[in-house]
């Protein structure tokens, strides 16, 4: 995987993926919750906590960074509408793990992005190593819940994609 090499598309990256942990994130956990009715709880309380902790995260940074924080979808992210109903809870968390993949790869390129981009954003040098440091770590969450999602989803793994 290459790391962002402009500063446009860095910013970019952190509008979509904030409005991915704060919206769509959310969203999928909260109509989940909805149609497993207490079943496997403590996985979707998980996602739901770490996701808003992310979120808080990506709007400490993006406010540091004078990025202005989406007030819609930004550019590039589908309107979606996420309905889980009639499904069993392997084939939601097939549905919701296809996001903390995708979570876990954007925030893994961003953590590569370029040093003289990272120094632009944050010309504090601590700034630029604790940017770097939590983008590594939601990266690592992002897999971890990846992994909580695989255990429900059991027999129902697709060939097409990284795991």
């Amino acid at each position: 995987m290459t790391g962002i090499r402009d500063k446009e598309t860095l910013k970019s990256q952190l509008q979509k993926m904030y409005w991915i942990e704060t919206e769509m994130e959310q969203l999928v956990v909260w109509e989940s919750r909805i149609e497993l009715m207490g079943e496997d709880l403590d996985a979707l309380e998980r996602l739901a906590n770490d996701s808003d902790k992310h979120g808080l995260k990506l709007k400490n940074w993006m406010e540091k960074a004078s990025i202005p924080l989406p007030d819609k979808i930004p550019r590039g992210l589908p309107q979606k509408i996420f309905d889980f109903e009639n499904m069993d809870s392997p084939e939601m968390f097939k549905a919701i793990m296809k996001y903390e993949i995708l979570a876990r790869d954007v925030y893994k390129n961003i953590s590569e992005t370029d040093p003289y981009i990272i120094e632009e954003l944050f010309p504090d040098e601590s700034d630029q190593k604790n940017f770097l440091k939590d983008m590594e770590h939601i990266s690592k969450e992002e897999e971890g819940h990846r992994q909580i999602c695989e255990e429900r989803v059991g027999g129902f793994k697709t060939i097409r994609g990284k795991s």
